[in-house]
């Protein structure tokens, strides 16, 4: 087992043992949010033939002069298909969608005609090609319409809908666990004794998971239940999860038992200890295929292990680049301690005509959750990094 090692070395073992899970398919309005899990094409060209922008009529000749006049030939009711040419004077009613007769050369909105007997007569001048939706317009035949690796948005759910597809092949959600050690901790949802405290990282990491696209498969806090007790929590856990998140014990102190949880149960350990601050006492091991990532339990430590390390492995399980996207940003304010270890600080970025700033802010303690509340950024800084002056450039991720 390797111990205190660099967080790039903590992610690259993880990732190399990521692969994406296997595929399902799921009707499609059960898809949302979900990544394809193959490349889906388009089998014929989208819309399958011109068709008219609004409402209007159908016209062979250019109206060179207005206003100008045509002939109407037909009216076409909804869903009706033309099975007629129109020729140079002849004008054709028709409605927004409308598949349009051979030989159209325009469509002029209802709003600038009128009809006179059987004349259409026009009061502006409509240019060739005008109001006509191209065959193949949106899409050709061949033509990629999502990509694999992809998660679903609504507007790749309408594009499917388009063409009819209702069975989709997506990678199937990872299944994660979350358990809570420590002697102290009781359930969010309890009233805690003298000398307890609510489990809240239990309820933060699920969220994260769910945000992130994962299933929440199980939440348990363990409290001061002995080593034995631990064993079968986590092996349930792992019956039911592709990857069980632990928070809390992960440290070396006397009441600290992930390590020896995980010793027991078989599982080979990864590596122990993460140059980080906060978030230095973080794990990982393997068990059956099965992921096992140790968290420290105090709240703002939790967070950023599961940002640098379960969140990586979870996008990876789901075939998505696994890492978020990182950038420089101007720090709206200052922060005034000098950094030994490589710290992380949680920060609220925002972009403002292409550029980025982000704040620190308050509430930087692991043990606290102020900062949780609007972070959506780790602000990255390398070992001796001197304090933090407002208006410097620094490398933030955005969450």
């Amino acid at each position: 087992m390797l111990s205190d090692i660099k967080l790039e070395e903590a992610q690259e073992i993880l990732l190399s043992l990521a692969a994406p899970l296997p595929e399902e398919t799921l009707p499609l309005l059960q898809t949302p949010g979900r990544v394809i899990a193959r490349d889906l094409y388009a089998d014929h060209d989208l819309p399958p033939c011109p068709q008219a922008v609004v409402d209007g009529y159908a016209i062979n000749t250019e109206p060179a002069n207005a206003p100008q006049s045509y002939d109407l030939i037909e009216i076409l009711r909804p869903g009706k298909k033309p099975d007629f040419p129109l020729h140079p004077g002849q004008a054709a009613s028709v409605l927004t969608g409308s598949p349009l007769p051979s030989g159209t050369l325009a469509v002029v909105p209802q709003e600038i005609t009128r009809l006179e007997s059987n004349r259409v007569l026009i009061s502006e001048k409509i240019l060739p090609g005008e109001n006509i939706k191209p065959q193949g317009e949106d899409f050709k035949a061949g033509d990629l319409l999502v990509a694999q690796g992809t998660r679903l948005e609504p507007g790749a759910l309408g594009v499917l809908a388009a063409y009819g597809i209702n069975k989709v092949p997506v990678i199937k959600k990872p299944r994660v666990a979350v358990l809570s050690l420590g002697q102290n901790i009781v359930p969010y949802d309890r009233v805690p004794e003298p000398g307890q405290m609510r489990d809240s990282n239990g309820p933060l990491l699920a969220a994260f998971v769910m945000r992130d696209g994962g299933q929440v498969t199980g939440l348990t806090v363990t409290g001061a239940e002995d080593a034995s007790n631990l064993r079968v929590h986590l092996e349930k856990l792992l019956q039911q999860a592709d990857l069980v998140i632990t928070t809390g014990g992960a440290a070396t102190g006397a009441y600290d038992k992930a390590v020896y949880m995980l010793k027991h149960i078989g599982a080979r350990l990864l590596f122990w200890g993460v140059k980080i601050k906060p978030g230095a006492h973080s794990g990982a091991a393997i068990c059956n295929t099965k992921f096992i990532i140790a968290l420290s339990g105090n709240p703002a430590a939790c967070a950023v292990g599961y940002h640098l390390l379960a969140a990586p492995v979870l996008r990876a399980l789901q075939g998505l680049n696994p890492h978020y996207r990182r950038l420089p940003a101007s720090c709206s304010n200052s922060f005034p301690k000098k950094t030994a270890t490589r710290r992380f600080l949680h920060g609220y970025a925002e972009s403002s005509d292409g550029k980025w700033q982000v704040t620190i802010l308050p509430g930087q303690k692991s043990s606290m959750l102020r900062a949780l509340l609007r972070s959506n950024a780790l602000i990255d800084l390398p070992p001796g990094h001197p304090p933090v002056e407002k208006g410097q450039s620094l490398s933030i991720i955005l969450l």
